[in-house]
């Protein structure tokens, strides 16, 4: 049985594509959302209530959904934030369901595959999906970040016992699983509104990073090295391709 959570706030606009591309292979959907309407760095982020509400009214046929608001910023940095609002929705999971956290901007590009594997997978192992990263969107053309191992911690049958953001404190194996990850592809305004309040704002120069971002081109692209904002190496190079790769 698949319970499937995510993390609601400012990028709650991409939130329904996501859940939309599980939406048919979960057994339950755990959605977490501020109650005050704060980030995780303490910022208020727009939302727009009632747009959401629509949006998710018409999603949930089958009545998988349950959205949970709470004091989701108690702690002091961002990152613990983060890890506090896991746990306490992978808590509120039925017992003995893997939790899947897929975030609101990752969407999942083979679900009913990763579906019939999971059945196989012992309980005591975590699970990893492999992630698309978009850089930037130049209309039809699409600049992917190249990560040599671009797997990321998504599942596991632990409840309390997540060490760094969704990873568990367990051995983890790969799964089939591809997410194509919105991140940086976005505009300039939703960038900048998601690097000021993500779990890392704190860890590096935003409006550096900005800078950098808004002098990427598809001429220049190349030239591009090791660029992640926290851990540079992890994000050695971009590649080009066309948004009908993921049709």
């Amino acid at each position: 049985m698949l319970s499937f959570v995510t993390l609601i706030a400012y990028d709650y606009r991409y939130a329904l594509r996501t859940i939309s591309s599980y939406y048919d292979i979960a057994d339950e959907i755990i959605l977490g959302l501020d109650k005050d309407r704060i980030s995780f760095s303490q910022r208020p982020f727009p939302f727009d209530a009632a747009e959401f509400h629509r949006g998710l009214a018409a999603l949930d046929v089958a009545h998988k959904i349950r959205l949970i608001e709470d004091d989701f910023h108690p702690l002091p940095h961002p990152m613990e934030n983060d890890q506090y609002e896991r746990r306490v929705l992978a808590q509120a999971c039925k017992p003995g369901n893997w939790v899947i956290q897929i975030d609101a901007d990752e969407f999942l590009l083979n679900p009913d595959e990763f579906a019939e594997w999971i059945k196989q997978v012992p309980e005591d192992t975590g699970i990893m999906g492999r992630w698309v990263t978009i850089f930037k969107q130049f209309g039809d053309q699409y600049l992917l970040i190249e990560e040599p191992d671009a797997f990321i911690p998504i599942g596991t049958k632990l409840r309390d016992q997540y060490v760094a953001s969704r990873r568990a404190d367990q051995p983890h194996i790969k799964s089939p699983l591809v997410i194509l990850h919105q991140a940086w592809g976005r505009s300039r305004t939703d960038l900048e509104l998601k690097l000021r309040n993500w779990a890392h704002s704190p860890d590096f120069d935003v409006d550096n990073y900005l800078r950098l971002w808004d002098a990427v081109t598809l001429d220049n692209y190349t030239q591009l090295k090791n660029f992640h904002p926290v851990y540079p190496p992890y994000w050695p190079s971009l590649e080009k391709v066309e948004l009908s790769a993921f049709a």
